[in-house]
């Protein structure tokens, strides 16, 4: 009768400890989210350089070629990480619409202020800056996908305000509508495949 009683108490303690395990193991831990935030920062202000590219050279900031091949690659990088492909691209249009609008700031402060003009002999080629943007991509969606059961459970008031403090020195991010915002519903909407 002994050992019964003990075996009894013994599973459920190991029960009730796998509940409290569970519990923790479901709630949100901000910190382990920075990455993904400054990744984020670190994209969007590349886009000055981007849009000092465009303004020297005279080309538009909207490309739909470059933007369906980044679909395409979105779509094949979701499918490698076995994330949902619809919801990464979703959050890829939402980066690449916010780029557009970080773009068309600098390029409005330089027509309205010919004197703050981006120089030509120290801009960036567009190569280096798409290199860096593609480096900066595949670290973002492998944070992404290594963090997908987190970001699932983080408010997205909590990772709104990471990414406002991520972003608070980047110019040119839309406030109506608010892609910070935007961003944040699309990284929380982000599911495995099959969910």
């Amino acid at each position: 009768m002994k050992f019964n009683f003990k075996t009894k108490l013994i599973l459920k303690i190991t029960i009730a400890l796998g509940c409290i395990n569970s519990v923790f193991a479901s709630e949100c831990n901000p910190q382990k989210l920075n990455e993904i935030f400054s990744l984020l920062a670190q994209r969007n202000n590349l886009e000055e350089g981007v849009a000092a590219y465009k303004f020297i050279q005279k080309k538009s900031i909207f490309d739909s070629g470059i933007e369906l091949n980044s679909l395409n690659d979105t779509y094949k990088i979701a499918e490698e990480n076995k994330i949902n492909p619809n919801d990464l691209m979703v959050f890829a249009q939402i980066q690449m619409d916010q780029a557009k609008f970080i773009q068309q700031y600098w390029t409005n402060i330089w027509i309205m202020h010919p004197d703050m003009q981006p120089d030509p002999d120290i801009t960036p080629g567009i190569d280096t800056l798409k290199s860096q943007i593609n480096s900066l991509d595949n670290r973002i969606y492998r944070q992404l996908a290594d963090n997908i059961n987190l970001l699932q459970v983080c408010s997205q008031d909590e990772m709104l305000k990471q990414m406002t403090k991520a972003t608070s020195k980047t110019k040119g991010i839309p406030q109506n509508p608010d892609y910070n915002r935007l961003t944040v519903s699309a990284i929380s909407n982000i599911s495995p495949v099959g969910q």
